[in-house]
């Protein structure tokens, strides 16, 4: 005989973020946890928020050309480094406009930055060459040199250095072709603010014979840590780990980001934390995203960060599961440090760098784009005009039990700006969506009366397309069904 089915409240999805059914069952994933989810974050602890979306800075630099370089120089002014596909451009922001600053760069290739001093130091921005590094100065001149003091750049003729960096008043420099595991310094800086290079005796050699090449450099506590793809060595002006003792390392120096917690940085095998020990693994939960990944990829990933989250930039990707296989275009996944959860976005052009903002009065954060463009980053309702898209998918619920069949009556939607947004659901095994009456979600309380969804076990998806004020869902109650029992 029938009876009752007990109500069940589905609410605080996102406290848990996304753990992927890849990597935990159903049965043990939180009831505060969402096993999908595009361009929702869980900032707001207990309801599930539409994302912002992405704002041009100033005007579009040059079109339909990707970004190879960002940088806040000397907390002050924006720099951002287009290719044409024949050459590459330093491009400064003055606060409203971009204007070209540097010419005649090497195409396609990732330009690099480093503040010292009152200088800033272009790395890479002519590769294989005699003048890679320039520099500049934004308080006084504002054109960029590759030779004389105070960085004396000439001095480094004949190397090619990729990755630079400034660790106990000298600059690092790594990635030259000719002697790819080798770390070159500058002397300390004088009391007149010059520093001076010898190649020929001031390096040091990463372990040449691990078999791979320095792909980054970052500095970190008291400690400049040296990156290969499957190694990072601990250098200390006194010595380095004559053997690697963290053998997890980076393909892209640009994933490497320091936040709250720890240097973060992207693996092969995901997403890493080092804060002085051995590095910590965060991205179990989302590991079939990880490994969707193409190896491809894994070298062009990039990372930045705001007040309380990491982002890494990894590309489109392809994810399969049992019934489905589906692309995801321009994927950013999201991690937060204070919570230790994820979510995922997915943008109208794929991000190729970020960057924070010092505009003199505020801090923002900037990306730039694979089409041409810089954008404040979590600034608007639209992604440059394009409406977002997002959506969430629950875990299956079995209420009472999974082996009685139950029959779903009624239930009640909770959602602020509930405007564009779709309530589905599935059943059992069942790859179909099915939307509950028309689906739509009107007002902050929206009743679905008369479903007969049949079933064992059941999940909801919500979907929305939003160009307006964010979405803000906050969960269902089932009201009203009936238990079967065995049928």
């Amino acid at each position: 005989m029938a009876s009752e089915l007990t109500p069940q409240s589905i609410r605080n999805l996102g406290v848990y973020g996304v753990i992927r059914n890849a990597e935990v069952d159903d049965s043990l994933i939180p009831d505060g946890a969402v096993t999908e989810v595009v361009n929702f974050h869980f900032d707001r602890k207990g309801v599930s928020t539409l994302r912002p979306g992405l704002t041009t800075l100033g005007a579009t630099v040059l079109t339909a050309r990707p970004c190879v370089g960002l940088f806040n120089a000397q907390s002050g002014t924006m720099l951002a480094v287009f290719s044409n596909g024949t050459s590459a451009a330093i491009y400064s922001y003055n606060g409203s406009s971009w204007g070209v600053s540097l010419t005649d760069g090497t195409a396609s290739i990732n330009v690099r930055f480093v503040d010292f001093g009152s200088y800033t130091i272009a790395v890479n921005f002519m590769y294989n060459t005699y003048s890679s590094m320039r520099f500049w100065n934004a308080g006084s001149t504002r054109h960029w040199h590759f030779t004389g003091n105070p960085i004396n750049p000439q001095q480094m003729w004949g190397y090619n250095p990729q990755f630079g960096e400034v660790y106990k008043s000298k600059i690092y420099l790594a990635g030259d072709n000719f002697n790819p595991s080798r770390l070159f310094s500058s002397s300390v800086i004088s009391i007149t603010g010059n520093v001076t290079w010898n190649p020929i005796v001031d390096y040091v050699d990463i372990n040449p014979g691990d078999g791979e090449n320095i792909t980054g450099l970052k500095r970190y506590s008291s400690e400049l840590e040296v990156f290969k793809p499957n190694y990072i060595y601990r250098f200390r002006t006194s010595g380095v780990d004559p053997d690697p003792l963290i053998k997890i390392g980076t393909r892209s120096n640009e994933s490497i980001v320091e936040g709250k917690k720890g240097l973060y940085f992207f693996h092969d095998t995901g997403c890493y934390r080092y804060s002085g020990g051995y590095p910590e693994e965060l991205s179990r939960p989302i590991s079939d995203v990880i490994n969707a990944i193409p190896f491809s990829q894994l070298s062009s990933i990039v990372g930045w960060n705001d007040s309380d989250h990491i982002y890494w930039s990894v590309g489109k990707l392809t994810i399969s599961d049992v019934n489905t296989s589906s692309t995801w275009a321009n994927v950013v996944l999201r991690y937060t440090e204070s919570s230790d959860l994820w979510t995922i976005y997915s943008y109208s052009n794929d991000i190729r760098r970020g960057s924070i903002y010092n505009n003199g009065t505020s801090l923002t954060r900037v990306v730039g784009t694979d089409h041409g463009v810089v954008a404040t980053h979590n600034l608007g309702t639209t992604d440059f005009g394009e409406p977002i898209k997002a959506r969430i998918i629950t875990k299956y619920y079995e209420i009472d039990n999974v082996v009685n069949q139950k029959v779903l009556q009624r239930l009640v939607a909770l959602c602020e700006k509930a405007q564009g947004v779709i309530l589905m659901y599935q059943v059992d095994d069942s790859p179909e969506w099915n939307t509950i009456n028309d689906g739509q979600l009107r007002t902050y309380t929206t009743l679905f009366d008369d479903i007969h969804a049949v079933f064992h076990r059941i999940r909801f998806k919500i979907t929305v397309i939003s160009s307006v004020e964010a979405v803000v869902f906050k969960g269902l109650e089932i009201i009203k069904g009936l238990n079967e029992g065995i049928v």
